[in-house]
């Protein structure tokens, strides 16, 4: 992946491009400001992100970046509660951090694999989907991308968990499972982003 780096911490930004060309991918940069990185980051296909960037913030790259559909995770040494709320879903990680697990979280966003958790379907045998078959599926995607089983398992036992709630408040079952989908993807991005 080209992976663009905004970070202005010279020894952190060094480390972070090192370690992107060791694991195969290629950075753009590193760029210090909101300015020198703008004018590059068509050429992105991910995005790793200081908050704080001098007297800035890196917020407009990131606006711009959702703009596109470019994925991207934020990296600083600053209190997560100044992201902006408009950036609820993207993953934030302490610095130091190692870039190999922020690669992994991006690749999945950038090129899910076909065993990706953000939609799984599986017919049932009259070829319709139940609720069963979209759990075990989505047990076995976990599976595919956590580290271990136990670490899958409570993925899936907190989006059923969540999920009985729904049911509780009337869903129907079609409704249900598009909302199933849709939460097991929400808590996926959530757990990936801790597993560094």
């Amino acid at each position: 992946m080209r992976v663009l780096v905004v970070e202005d911490d010279y020894f952190i930004a060094d480390q972070l491009v090192r370690e992107i060309c060791e694991l195969g991918d290629e950075p753009i940069g590193p760029f210090a400001s909101v300015g020198d990185a703008l004018p590059v980051i068509d050429r992105a296909e991910v995005a790793i992100l200081d908050i704080k960037l001098g007297d800035e913030t890196s917020f407009p790259i990131a606006d711009r970046l959702m703009m596109t559909h470019t994925p991207f995770l934020f990296l600083t040494g600053y209190d997560s509660q100044l992201v902006p709320h408009r950036f609820y879903e993207t993953d934030i990680y302490i610095k130091p951090s190692r870039a190999e697990p922020m690669l992994k979280a991006l690749r999945a966003l950038h090129h899910p694999p076909q065993d990706s958790p953000a939609a799984p379907r599986v017919p049932g045998a009259d070829g319709t989907e139940t609720i069963e078959d979209l759990v075990m599926e989505m047990l076995r995607r976990a599976r595919h991308v956590m580290p271990d089983n136990a670490s899958a398992e409570r993925l899936v036992e907190r989006v059923l968990k969540v999920a009985l709630q729904k049911v509780d408040q009337g869903a129907d079952e079609q409704d249900l499972k598009n909302w199933l989908r849709q939460l097991f993807a929400y808590e996926f991005r959530n757990r990936i982003s801790h597993l560094h």
